[in-house]
């Protein structure tokens, strides 16, 4: 088997009737279920405990490309989403079905995809319940379902189980689960404590666990997304009102974002104590990377009797870390500041920043624009991913442009 890509970065939209079917007796009537009011503008999902509809919006939407960056079609679509919202029947069928998702990515040239919830829209709900037990019935009734929907093809679907934030038992226990399920890697919507804010010592052991199981983390961009009861306006008005919310319920949003939990995560040892955990921030992009680490290691180097770690923080990172992009040039011509070990390709599909079926293409002209070499547009595009995931593949006798 060779690749010529595998997209480290997709999203299915979670069956309107998923909880609803599949949650035990006495939490069905509790559980994330669609709705659609005038004010919702199409479908949008409500539980118990939320006061807020979250809307079917950009997560839950995209359109089929008729070339490179077809903005104006997308910018139709989004007068739609205006208009009317988002409904079921509005998505392409491969966001719930992975017979239809494995045609979508043939015809965008993929050969795998490591493939992730929802995003936003039901997951806030989710991880704001009161309800610990309901939570966690939640996030195991989405987890076997991703499960099946990897069995169908799991030589190309490559799914995330989406791990509980109600405690570090319950995180560990169904990491365990999902492991034996089959699942190859998990995305955490929180520290594995279920703190939204930051690392405790007790996460040590939920990072053992990872290692021993060699399961790679993913953190998708960040902990939180702001919708349904943290939602508010996107305007300016509208930021103040969404933090005010959030610091209600203890929530510092700004401390979930990828970058904050990459530092700490460096700081505190984590990676020094667990030197074989793969720590992935999906489409958290790659031109960033050079400039962070310079300044982390700059301020260690001047702070060394602070610094307890034998190692510098671009050694941790270059070792522990990858990323995920969509479109990056900035990253992709500071690729080697950043590793070419620690890059993969994930153009995003389903969601408005893909431009399928024709995102291998663009992804190859990055590449190429750069000035890659072959060896390096097979690492990126396809390789990386391969190996974090245990993918097996031939060894090409000769490297191609495509691969």
């Amino acid at each position: 088997m060779q690749y010529q890509a595998i997209s480290a970065d997709g999203h299915i939209n979670e069956p309107p009737n998923l909880w609803v079917d599949n949650l035990p007796d006495k939490f069905k009537d509790r559980g994330p279920h669609v709705i659609e009011t005038p004010k919702t503008k199409g479908h949008a999902w409500m539980m118990e405990g939320q006061s807020r509809p979250s809307v079917m919006g950009f997560s839950s939407f995209y359109f089929k490309s008729s070339k490179r960056y077809d903005r104006a079609t997308l910018i139709e679509n989004f007068k739609n989403i205006k208009d009317r919202g988002i409904r079921y029947e509005d998505l392409f069928p491969g966001s719930y079905d992975a017979k239809a998702r494995v045609e979508e990515m043939t015809e965008g040239k993929t050969d795998a995809e490591v493939i992730f919830n929802g995003v936003g829209t039901v997951w806030n709900g989710i991880k704001l319940m009161k309800d610990k037990e309901l939570s966690l019935a939640c996030y195991k009734v989405y987890n076997d379902w991703m499960a099946e929907f990897q069995a169908y093809n799991p030589e190309r679907l490559i799914c995330n189980a989406t791990l509980p934030t109600t405690g570090i038992d319950e995180c560990i226990d169904e990491l365990h689960r999902v492991a034996d399920l089959g699942l190859r890697t998990v995305q955490l919507e929180a520290y594995p404590s279920g703190n939204f804010n930051e690392p405790s010592p007790e996460d040590d052991r939920f990072w053992a666990a990872a290692v021993e199981l060699e399961m790679p983390i993913n953190v998708h961009q960040q902990f939180f997304f702001p919708a349904g009861d943290l939602g508010s306006n996107l305007t300016a008005e509208g930021v103040p009102e969404r933090e005010k919310r959030a610091k209600s319920l203890g929530i510092d949003i700004a401390a979930g974002e990828f970058t904050r939990i990459l530092s700490n995560m460096i700081t505190t040892g984590v990676f020094e104590r667990f030197p074989t955990l793969k720590f992935i921030g999906t489409e958290s992009y790659a031109g960033w990377v050079p400039y962070y680490l310079e300044r982390f290691d700059e301020s260690v180097k001047r702070n060394r009797k602070d610094w307890k770690l034998p190692l510098l923080p671009s050694e941790y990172f270059h070792r522990n870390a990858l990323v995920v992009y969509i479109i990056d040039e900035i990253g992709l011509a500071e690729r080697y500041d950043v590793g070419i070990k620690n890059i993969m390709w994930g153009p995003d599909f389903p969601h408005s920043t893909s431009s399928w079926p024709v995102d291998y293409e663009l992804g190859l002209e990055f590449l190429k624009r750069a000035g890659a070499t072959p060896s390096e547009i097979e690492r990126i595009m396809w390789r990386n991913a391969a190996d974090l995931y245990k993918m097996p593949y031939d060894e090409p006798a000769a490297i191609t442009v495509a691969a």
